[in-house]
């Protein structure tokens, strides 16, 4: 008998289909209108450039990814495209010997999101909701007044719920919120990082004394597993049992 019969046995292979997309790199931008005096004063003009136009073209970036509509300038987001799952609260589980008469909670809404998530063969790494939705997460309490939610406020915990993290925002519509393999089902192209530029020749800014401060970046998102993100509606849930 031929020992490499056994010994060297054929390994399974993984079949893959790959499709050709195209994932455009759009330009988000960001300005606002300054006095031309902050110029001589670089400490002022640093503060307008980190705390204002940086963390505005930040929040742009946020609402992108997750609300483009893909059309101009605007990102195809994760909510908006073709073939996500969808979760809605109301047709979750109601009732039962565990608890007869009771409905789902938001968490409860969650954690049944991330099981399609998970029956997609993608293991869902993260949660995006509304930070009034969080609260209302965080807040819950059972019959005791004892929090449902074990949060470290003291230390500064990190936010998850189900073993997930959570980032809330006020980038999503309160009353929605995103499960998903965000590392694996989407990838977010950085094209060029965030640039400043600095201008008089606005309007009539120059007769003004008047500059325009603008910070514009281009990235390109493609969401290549699409069923590996669940949005889900609260439709205002219950928030505890």
């Amino acid at each position: 008998r031929n020992a490499g019969d056994t010994a060297f046995g054929l390994k399974p292979q993984s079949s893959f289909a790959f499709v050709g997309e195209q994932a455009p790199v759009r330009t988000l931008a960001h300005w606002e209108a300054a006095h031309r005096n902050v110029l001589a004063d670089e400490p002022q003009l640093r503060s307008i450039i980190d705390n204002e136009l940086l963390y505005g073209l930040r929040l742009l970036e946020d609402n992108q990814i997750l609300n483009g509509n893909g059309t101009g300038e605007n990102l195809l987001g994760v909510l908006q495209t073709p073939n996500i799952q969808t979760y809605n609260w109301s047709s979750g589980f109601f009732g039962g010997s565990a608890s007869p008469g009771k409905t789902d909670t938001k968490a409860d809404a969650l954690r049944r999101a991330a099981t399609l998530s998970f029956l997609a063969y993608y293991e869902p790494s993260g949660i995006v909701m509304h930070p009034n939705d969080w609260e209302d997460i965080e807040l819950g309490k059972d019959q005791n007044g004892q929090y449902l939610v074990a949060v470290s406020v003291a230390m500064g915990g990190e936010p998850r719920v189900w073993r997930m993290p959570v980032v809330d925002t006020p980038a999503i519509a309160e009353g929605t919120a995103l499960v998903g393999a965000f590392g694996t089902g989407a990838q977010l192209y950085d094209r060029e990082q965030a640039s400043i530029r600095i201008s008089e020749q606005h309007a009539d800014f120059f007769t003004r004394n008047a500059i325009v401060v603008l910070a514009e970046q281009r990235i390109a998102l493609a969401v290549k597993r699409p069923e590996a993100f669940v949005k889900v509606t609260f439709n205002n849930a219950p928030t505890s049992n």
